[in-house]
């Protein structure tokens, strides 16, 4: 009975044996297949161009040849001129329009023409000049500061005229210019005449004409009370204060 219990047993190990060399085998086989397969494919791809042209259909080329186009025929050449054609009419150069008098002014002209318009307040020289763009010495302050304005010499008791028609717009003592008078002309420009006596011949809201006395010359203006006696002289245009030379008539 044991011989028969022992036969049986290996034949159980055995059985597990057989199945796991069933089993290896069927894997390997398996991978082996796997592995051709990639190789076709491989080689499939790597074949020659002219391989794979013959594989690959062959599409038809649907080109279609183009027609020149016909050139417009060329129009004759005019006798007169051979630059023109028959039908071409010959173009005279514009004429350069001619200025007109009453043309407006460039901006750069309007100090020209306004000077033309304003004459000198008091005759004298220059004492002390226009300088907005740089700085001057001052003999009464003793220092280098901007001047808005001109400096004309004339003895005290001078009269002082106005430059141009137009309306006073103010009168009052400045506290370093002096009495001063104010006079608004056209175009936002006024005038402005200081260092005057403090009796003056005008009041705010008058209507001045061109050379009408508007006070005589003093000497009001504690800024400039170290130079000789003058008329400070300014002119301001839209409240921005001017070269009052390039207004004066000479």
């Amino acid at each position: 009975m044991k011989w028969k219990q022992t036969i049986k047993e290996m034949a159980r190990e055995k059985g597990y044996c057989v199945a796991l060399a069933v089993c290896l085998a069927a894997v390997v086989v398996s991978g082996w297949l796997f592995v051709r397969s990639l190789r076709d494919t491989d080689q499939e791809l790597a074949q020659p161009e002219a391989v794979q042209a013959a594989v690959l259909p062959t599409l038809p080329k649907a080109v279609s040849a183009a027609k020149p186009v016909p050139e417009a025929p060329a129009q004759p050449v005019s006798p007169q001129n051979p630059a023109l054609r028959e039908d071409e009419e010959p173009q005279t150069p514009a004429e350069a329009p001619q200025p007109s008098d009453d043309a407006p002014v460039a901006a750069s002209e309007a100090p020209v023409r306004a000077a033309a318009a304003f004459s000198r307040p008091v005759e004298g020289e220059v004492v002390l000049g226009y300088s907005m763009d740089r700085l001057s010495y001052n003999p009464t302050t003793r220092d280098w500061r901007t001047h808005a304005g001109l400096d004309l010499a004339a003895p005290e008791g001078s009269e002082v005229r106005a430059a141009a028609e137009g309306t006073v717009l103010s009168v009052y003592a400045d506290e370093l210019l002096g009495q001063t008078v104010t006079v608004e002309h056209s175009s936002g420009v006024v005038t402005h005449y200081s260092n005057l006596a403090e009796a003056v011949a005008v009041s705010a809201g008058d209507h001045v004409t061109a050379g009408q006395t508007l006070g005589t010359v003093g000497r009001t203006a504690l800024g400039e009370v170290g130079s000789e006696p003058h008329l400070h002289f300014a002119v301001y245009k839209n409240n921005v204060p001017q070269d009052p030379a390039a207004y004066l008539a000479g």
